[in-house]
């Protein structure tokens, strides 16, 4: 494996060690019937609000706690 393929390799495993620490801290929100906003999670797991709104997979993971929220 040359340098390349080791650097994807290191930023895709971190990619997603982010991704489940967010998607684990939002169903731990929903647990706790705390609401559940970007700045909480901006402070709760340390990442950019950015993050909340690009990544694909947790803005879906957000969307669904926030219409689960609705109905509550």
């Amino acid at each position: 494996m040359n340098k390349y393929d080791t650097m994807i390799a290191c930023n895709k495993k971190t990619s997603e060690e982010k991704i489940n620490r967010a998607v684990t801290e939002i169903r731990q929100m929903l647990a706790e019937e705390e609401k559940v906003t970007v700045p909480k999670l901006v402070k709760r797991t340390g990442l950019s609000r950015g993050f909340f709104y690009k990544n694909e997979t947790v803005r879906k993971e957000m969307d669904r706690a926030l219409e689960r929220q609705m109905g509550m």
